[in-house]
């Protein structure tokens, strides 16, 4: 009897000291940090990583601003991110629990009309004399639910120090890193203490939408008329050229995915898009405390 009670008071601590460990702390950032998609401001980055989803992350804190970074692991879970959408949720677990949500909607192109000697030029279209296609004029926006001060539909262009933000990155080789930046008057209100906020324990829940089997077979389409036809699909790329012009190279942000070598582009696109099961919906919590700086 005695070793079976010993047992189970061993497996309760086990558990419990299981459970414990699994709340992070967020890193007290002692600079405030620019929101411009780079993440250059995180060092070596990101320190958390779910294999499930493919996904590297991480959020730090100082004593106005929460900072989170969010970095697809390959170039499959940047097709869905970009192409479907995904969301962020922090939950403040309190005796009533606060959720809030800022959901980034799937990405979206615009064009911009031809300026001719300042003015508009009708239905003309801006066009760089150094490339065949019109530029393409990404309008990254997100959705916010349940803050004290901000909600609704923001884009990446606002830079507001007291609002909430964020940037995607816009390098070729990088298009699905996101930064942001939520200040904690935005969670807790005006009149927060760090060293009291810092005890409340908090979720951070990732979501990632599903990619439609019509979509994957649409983008699938494009990339085999263009690595394989030689047509415009991917922008005529040969031989690890550019990636640029028509097709994909339109649809996925910024028009121009840089110099990546077909091979490789090859294998990582195919192999992300082939069957589709990859594009279906991703998710995953972390429990979290804030720091004090301490």
């Amino acid at each position: 009897m005695k070793q079976l009670f010993g047992f189970i008071v061993l497996s309760f601590v086990t558990c419990f000291s299981t459970c414990y460990a699994q709340v992070s702390t967020a890193k007290w950032q002692t600079q405030p940090m620019v929101i411009d998609g780079q993440g250059s401001d995180w060092g070596v980055l990101p320190r958390f990583f779910n294999s499930e989803s493919n996904i590297k992350y991480e959020f730090r804190n100082d004593d106005k601003n929460l900072y989170f970074i969010l970095k697809a692991g390959d170039r499959g879970i940047q097709m869905q991110l970009l192409k479907a959408g995904f969301s962020i949720r922090f939950k403040l677990k309190t005796s009533t629990p606060v959720k809030t949500e800022i959901v980034f909607q799937p990405n979206k192109r615009t064009e911009l009309p031809q300026m001719i000697n300042g003015q508009e030029g009708g239905s003309q279209r801006l066009v760089d004399k150094s490339v065949s296609q019109p530029e393409i004029v990404l309008k990254d926006t997100a959705m916010l639910d349940g803050f004290q001060y901000t909600n609704g539909l923001i884009t990446s262009e606002k830079k507001d120090e007291n609002s909430i933000c964020f940037a995607r990155s816009k390098s070729p080789r990088d298009l699905a890193t996101y930064e942001v930046r939520i200040p904690l008057r935005e969670l807790f209100g005006d009149n927060y203490k760090i060293e009291t906020i810092a005890t409340v324990p908090m979720q951070l829940q990732v979501n990632v939408n599903d990619l439609s089997m019509n979509e994957i077979k649409k983008m699938h389409g494009r990339m085999g008329g263009g690595m394989y036809g030689g047509g415009r699909g991917m922008g005529g790329m040969h031989g690890g050229g550019e990636m640029n012009g028509g097709g994909m190279g339109n649809e996925m942000p910024g028009g121009n995915m840089g110099e990546m070598p077909g091979s490789e582009m090859n294998g990582e696109m195919q192999n992300a898009m082939r069957g589709g099961s990859s594009m279906e919906h991703k998710s995953f919590n972390k429990d979290f405390l804030l720091s004090t700086g301490k």
